[in-house]
């Protein structure tokens, strides 16, 4: 190898070796800590708000790689509210004088979230009529299937908000 091409290929390590890129989304540098305040349910559906909570405590430590503090300790606050349930039929068939056989149904869970850095006391992240939904079986899957899924899939819209703030 000729010394240009060794001095070409050391510059350039060095200087791939220095480059970072810091734009983009992401949780702001100095949260590092998180409070989830007990959800809210303002719906009809018992026990969401149990379920949301611990979901969220489970997505702030596993996904977003925040701690878990006290509010009066934490670098940020999640708030959440659950404004609607609905559990409707997606996929059936109209049968005269009976009603219908249902194929398929869907859970939808409504909430409006915020994130809130309390150090600058700003909201992070904000989103008013965030939705999850979840599609079940009757007769061979129950409810519950379709409130889980339609959770999980509300945790990572949250998740993915975090994330891609500016």
């Amino acid at each position: 190898m000729t010394w240009f091409r060794r001095a070409s290929l050391s510059g350039l390590l060095v200087l791939t070796g220095c480059y970072s890129f810091s734009g983009g989304g992401g949780l702001p540098n100095h949260i590092r800590t998180v409070f989830v305040r007990p959800v809210d349910n303002r719906s009809t559906k018992f026990g969401l708000s149990e379920t949301l909570t611990a979901e969220l405590l489970t997505a702030s430590r596993q996904r977003l790689g925040l701690r878990l503090a006290s509010e009066d300790e934490a670098d940020a606050i999640i708030v959440a509210t659950i404004s609607r349930f609905a559990d409707e039929a997606v996929s059936f068939d109209a049968v005269r004088g009976t009603g219908a056989d249902v194929f398929q149904r869907r859970v939808t869970i409504s909430v409006e979230v915020e994130i809130i850095d309390r150090l600058q006391d700003v909201p992070i992240w904000a989103s008013r009529g965030l939705s999850g939904a979840g599609e079940y079986v009757p007769g061979t899957e129950t409810e519950e299937l379709g409130t889980d899924v339609a959770i999980e899939n509300l945790v990572q819209k949250i998740v993915d908000g975090a994330q891609s703030q500016w």
